[in-house]
């Protein structure tokens, strides 16, 4: 028991002496970015790079947009025949003093595509964090392009 409760002061004071102790979340995106499909008019992704340069871990639970059709939170999976589809995720874990950078092989934002857009439109999307609130960010369609990470 008294080596538990020493254990448990030392992790603490160590937290403390970081600075993480009082710390909240602290979101910015640095790049937010929404594929043009090939066909317009069709479901497309959405792409955020989010930090979080605070000592609290963060979640984003959804996203919204006036200019986009039912955007939903997806995760990128494998089937046993190694196709690849995107199934609905509840929300994305930011952790403390770190980031996510969603991409085709991750986390994504599953949309509607609007069949006005161009490239180097811009798409205003609102992320709605646990802890952080809401945050409203331009995204620029881009097209798909073969060999490169969009």
């Amino acid at each position: 028991m008294v080596v538990a409760s020493l254990a448990a002061v030392g992790g603490l004071s160590a937290w403390t002496t970081a600075g993480y102790a009082g710390s909240p979340a602290n979101i910015e995106v640095r790049e937010a970015r929404v594929l043009l499909p090939v066909m317009p008019g069709r479901d497309t992704n959405a792409y955020f790079h989010i930090v979080n340069t605070g000592g609290a871990p963060d979640r984003l639970r959804s996203v919204s947009s006036s200019a986009a059709s039912d955007p939903k939170l997806t995760t990128h999976r494998m089937n046993a025949a190694n196709g690849a589809y995107r199934e609905r995720s509840g929300s994305v874990e930011i952790p403390a003093k770190g980031e996510v950078a969603m991409s085709p092989q991750g986390s994504a934002v599953t949309l509607r595509s609007d069949p006005s857009w161009r490239p180097g439109s811009r798409v205003t999307f609102t992320l709605d964090f646990q802890r952080s609130g809401t945050v409203t960010v331009q995204a620029l369609v881009r097209p798909v392009t073969l060999g490169s990470t969009p």
